[in-house]
């Protein structure tokens, strides 16, 4: 359709993704003025995108401000969710500009559409203006991933920190901020459900639903502390290197800015990205060198069913030196997955397992179990039993009975170790009852009345016999 036509038919349509903007005459179903009049108007490209991603609900906020060239009289501009899972009932229209020119009369939805609306834009401008319109759409996620390269002597580790963005949501997002949250939000009603006109809570009133759908805008909007609309800026820098798995890297790596927000963190990725329909991509967040790490060998009774585990511990702690954009310490660490290597002495690395590692706070402890190792074997035995410490008793027809007793147990652990270096070994055991050591010749605590931990040392290549005894005290 060109130009003249348009003017003829007065009314016109222009689709970019998700937007259809068309203008033309409007009449007394908008109860406005019969000589309100529009010409056809060119709509331009979005300036600028911002997506806020939160990573415990799918749910992601859009922020899209573009300049429209308004005439005088009534425009109308459409937004259509077909295809894609917006939350039409989150969609929102604001003036960043121009605010006492411009005036929303009403909204309206095309006759046989369910999946678009359409505002009614009163102008006493013929020129430009800028707006904003928000919205919250399901099928955008992101996740995190580390790297840890432990050195030669597992004194020092380096850990590497991804986050992985994924577009699912059915519209391609060009030239976008991209922050990402951490943090928890409650939602009553599923934003994918109410993408395809369905809800989750069906008994639920339109009032209760309205107070529901405030109260989560408010909540978002206070997390991120608004600062304005997303500002245009350039096209990102063009790509360098294609990865398997569609994983974008750049030259230079884009640095990811940490703030805390209450209850919520947000990170924010420097530049802008192009986030496609059905793409990912995989930006780094930190690069800690030279973390210290504390490699400790673990065998316990209820987590893992005796066997000997090997654990990487590190605390989430800014270290002296190093820069805030690629230290530890400075934000909270998502969950994820980290994939442990070890660095040999000609710098080839082994692969020592991919571990799971729950969310870490600031000034946290990490525990990395990287699974069962024979570096260090843990044999355990029972060298004898002996019960003794009788009690008795009468009843009340004068019969007797034992009331109380002790069972002692003799144990004897042997550990073995290959490695040429002392290593710290901590062994949990679980004894049938409340108990009390008997002889324990090495560092102890009671977990709880019936777990026991101890930590014997043993030297590089050792291996030896620990023998040692608890009580059990029964009583009727």
């Amino acid at each position: 359709m060109n130009l003249t036509s348009c003017r003829a038919s007065n009314r016109c349509m222009y689709r970019r993704g998700l937007f259809h903007f068309f203008f033309g005459t409007v009449f007394a179903a908008l109860a406005v003025p019969a000589h309100a009049h529009i010409e056809l108007v060119t709509v331009p490209k979005s300036q600028a995108v911002q997506l806020t991603i939160y990573n415990s609900a799918d749910i992601t906020m859009v922020r899209e401000s573009r300049e429209l060239t308004f005439k005088r009289g009534i425009n109308t501009l459409q937004f259509s969710w077909a295809g894609t899972l917006i939350d039409p009932t989150s969609l929102r229209l604001t003036f960043l500009s121009e605010k006492s020119k411009l005036t929303l009369v009403n909204t309206s939805f095309p006759p046989g559409r369910t999946d678009a609306l359409q505002w009614h834009i009163e102008s006493e401008l013929s020129g430009p203006a800028r707006v904003e319109i928000n919205y919250f759409t399901s099928g955008i996620t992101w996740s995190a991933d580390y790297t840890a390269i432990t050195s030669g002597d597992e004194k020092t580790m380096n850990v590497e920190g991804f986050v992985r963005v994924i577009n699912k949501s059915g519209e391609d997002y060009t030239n976008a901020e991209v922050r990402l949250v951490v943090g928890t939000v409650n939602l009553v009603e599923n934003i994918a459900e109410l993408a395809r006109g369905s809800w989750r809570y069906a008994d639920l009133d339109d009032n209760l639903r309205h107070e529901v759908r405030t109260r989560l805008s408010g909540k978002i909007r206070l997390a991120e502390r608004e600062k304005g609309p997303p500002k245009p800026a350039a096209m990102p820098a063009p790509e360098s290197t294609l990865m398997n798995g569609g994983d974008k890297f750049y030259d230079k790596p884009k640095d990811i800015i940490k703030e805390g927000l209450s209850e919520y963190f947000l990170f924010t990725v420097e530049g802008r990205e192009n986030i496609p329909n059905g793409w990912q991509k995989r930006l780094r967040a930190f690069n800690a060198k030279d973390v210290p790490v504390k490699v400790i060998y673990r065998a316990s009774d209820r987590l893992t069913g005796g066997a000997v585990h090997k654990f990487y511990e590190f605390r989430n702690t800014r270290q002296a030196g190093q820069d805030a954009k690629t230290s530890l310490g400075v934000s909270p660490l998502p969950d994820g997955t980290v994939h442990i290597f070890f660095e040999g002495a000609q710098r080839d690395l082994s692969y020592q397992g991919g571990v799971y590692m729950k969310y870490a706070a600031t000034g946290d402890k990490v525990k990395l179990d990287a699974g069962r190792t024979r570096e260090v074997l843990v044999r355990t035995f029972v060298r004898d039993f002996k019960r003794s410490g009788f009690t008795t008793d009468t009843r009340y027809d004068k019969s007797h009975y034992v009331k109380a007793w002790t069972d002692t147990y003799y144990f004897e652990s042997e550990i073995e170790s290959t490695l040429n270096r002392p290593v710290s070994i901590e062994i949990e055991r679980t004894f049938p009852g409340n108990f009390e050591p008997a002889s324990l010749p090495f560092k102890y605590e009671k977990v709880d009345s019936a777990t026991l931990k101890f930590f014997p040392e043993i030297g590089a290549r050792e291996k030896k016999q620990i023998p040692y005894s608890i009580q059990i005290i029964h009583k009727e």
